[in-house]
């Protein structure tokens, strides 16, 4: 008997990826494994209670069921007592009037421009290396972390052969493998930020590299070339942030953590290069507070553009004023709204998927798209999937008749544990997606284009409802780690 094997499509051939998963801590009724604790606790305090008298007992049960009825109930992914407690959070900061700043001549705290927020005291050490030259390196004092930023020109997908796509996704999957063994890493993020290009940039470029004595035909293309070139373009800036803690149990000034991170430099470097072509280059003072000083301001965007020499330094790239909402955040001349990643796409995906998020839209003045990395060290690693593992078979095993959700759930954790047995990286990751429009007119617009981006790569997201200001600053190359500076603990 012989048989005809058909030849695979390129479609088939294809290379698809996937296997994102939320560790779900193994409970009873919902409520996690410090909520079952906790419920336990309380019956146990309960019948206790019994031999004293049967009210007392009734009223520690019922004072405990309305304790834990929050942590069972589930808004979005969150706990009631999430909830309650972020709006709590966001009531109490309108009181004190948190969510507006004033800075300048008509401010009462600084007379500079300085930034506000979570990197209110923010600092900028340049750094010699030698083979890169001045590197800069952002301190938060606050938090004790130094990020170092990577200017990179991705040579983007179009008319690049699947084999070579396919090659770049696992250069940056060896890439953030190996951040799982960088010493002090906490954060690593990679931003895509497309603005519309008024057609200065290119005019700003040939100015600067032309020379009076050159020749004249040459001179007369590149005018040329100036006039015909279309201001209805789009400028795509891709960074990666790298952000580090301070070596523990050491008394390092910060001079000398920030040579120690620019130091590791060169290393990274190298890795990233296989995922992104060609183009890194560490970011300077002046082009960091360029870009910090052009995302508040979006207007300022095109006089910094046409002339580099006005950038601020670091200390005067703030906004003039910002005003927080629930779900905006007004900042001088824009409006922005920033969402997070709340589900990330279910089954595989295929290596363009984020294609349409990052591309650029016109009715936006500025949008930015980041991916947020943390990676576990491989201990941690080892004993995240193990744990994964045994609570997927634990929530799968106590029902009669487990859901295709439970058996995929599971499936997924057996599978992490192998891979990482074997040396793959886990790391947490989020999308924060940041658009910025000039007046909140335009914001029900900007939502709709977001939305309609994130549903065509199969992302959930939703607005950081109170922590507009923080999200925002998260998006820039300033090495925000949210989880370090949550005011509400879990």
């Amino acid at each position: 008997m012989s048989t005809d094997v058909q030849p695979r499509s390129s479609e088939q051939q294809q290379r698809t990826y996937g296997n994102w998963r939320v560790g779900r801590g193994a409970g009873l009724f919902g409520l996690g494994p410090a909520g079952t604790i906790a419920a336990f606790l309380v019956m146990v305090l309960a019948a206790a209670m019994i031999p004293v008298s049967a009210l007392a007992a009734l009223v520690t049960a019922v004072i405990g069921l309305l304790v834990l009825a929050p942590l069972a109930i589930r808004i979005n992914g969150r706990t009631g007592f999430q909830v309650l407690n972020a709006r709590i959070a966001w009531w109490l900061a309108r009181a004190r009037r948190h969510h507006v700043y004033v800075s300048g001549v008509a401010s009462k705290v600084t007379a500079a421009h300085q930034l506000p927020g979570v990197l209110a005291r923010s600092e900028v050490y340049e750094v010699e290396t030698g083979r890169s030259g001045l590197v800069a390196v952002v301190v938060v004092p606050q938090s004790r972390h130094y990020t170092v930023t990577l200017r990179c020109a991705p040579e983007g997908m179009d008319l690049v052969d699947q084999a070579v796509i396919d090659a770049r996704v696992s250069h940056l999957a060896s890439w953030l493998a190996a951040l799982s063994r960088e010493p002090q890493l906490v954060q690593a993020q990679v931003t895509v930020e497309t603005t519309p290009d008024p057609g200065t940039r290119l005019a700003a470029e040939v100015t600067a590299t032309s020379r009076p004595a050159a020749p004249a035909l040459a001179l007369q293309v590149l005018d040329d070339v100036v006039r015909s070139y279309p201001a209805g373009s789009a400028a795509v800036d891709t960074r990666v942030s790298l952000t580090y803690t301070a070596p523990p149990g050491r008394s390092m000034s910060h001079e000398d953590v920030c040579r120690e991170v620019a130091a590791r430099l060169p290393h990274l470097h190298a890795g990233l290069t296989g995922a992104t072509g060609a183009g890194i280059v560490p970011m300077s003072a002046r082009s960091l507070a360029a870009v910090v000083r052009a995302a508040y301001d979006p207007d300022a965007a095109l006089d910094l553009a046409r002339d580099p020499q006005l950038t601020p330094d670091w200390t005067q790239a703030g906004p003039v004023a910002t005003r927080e909402s629930w779900d905006s955040y007004r900042h001088d001349s824009g409006v922005s709204r920033t969402w997070c990643m709340v589900e990330a796409p279910r089954g595989v995906v295929y290596s363009r998927l984020f294609a349409r998020l990052t591309d650029p839209d016109p009715q936006l003045l500025r949008k930015r798209v980041t991916m947020i990395y943390r990676p576990y060290s491989p201990a941690d690693a080892a004993r995240l999937v193990e744990a994964d593992k045994r609570d997927a078979r634990f929530m799968a095993a106590k029902k009669p008749r487990p859901s295709a959700r439970d058996l995929t759930d599971l499936a997924a954790a057996d599978q992490a544990a192998q891979e990482e047995a074997i040396g793959a990286g886990v790391v947490r990751f989020t999308v924060l997606v940041t658009a910025t429009v000039a007046d909140d007119k335009q914001l029900d617009e900007a939502t709709g284009i977001i939305r309609a981006r994130a549903g065509e790569a199969r992302l959930t997201i939703r607005p950081m409802y109170g922590c507009q200001a923080a999200g925002f600053a998260a998006g820039l190359p300033a090495g925000i780690v949210l989880p370090t500076h949550a005011t509400i603990p879990f």
